[in-house]
């Protein structure tokens, strides 16, 4: 999350502009992360296929967001920039 920090905090100093966007005037980011401590049920499919869970998730709550989800331990962290 140190990283989904810093590049928030990057385009909100930036201030990019997004003429075309109806939500709003620049541009901002929203991500979706999954950790795991691998074993041997994990497999790529099963983290992309969260990761992307966590992509809407934050994309569902509004824009300039990231969230994380560990797959062992089923726990979600909230990130608003």
């Amino acid at each position: 999350m140190t990283f989904a920090r810093a590049l928030g905090q990057l385009l909100k100093v930036r201030a990019i502009p997004h003429a075309d966007s109806p939500l709003g005037a620049t541009l901002t980011l929203s991500g979706g992360i999954t950790t795991c401590v691998p074993d041997e049920n994990t497999n790529a499919e099963s983290m992309i296929m969260r990761a992307d869970e966590a992509l809407y998730a934050a994309k569902a709550q509004g824009r300039n967001r990231f969230f994380s989800f560990e797959m062992q331990m089923d726990t979600v962290e909230q990130l608003h920039g």
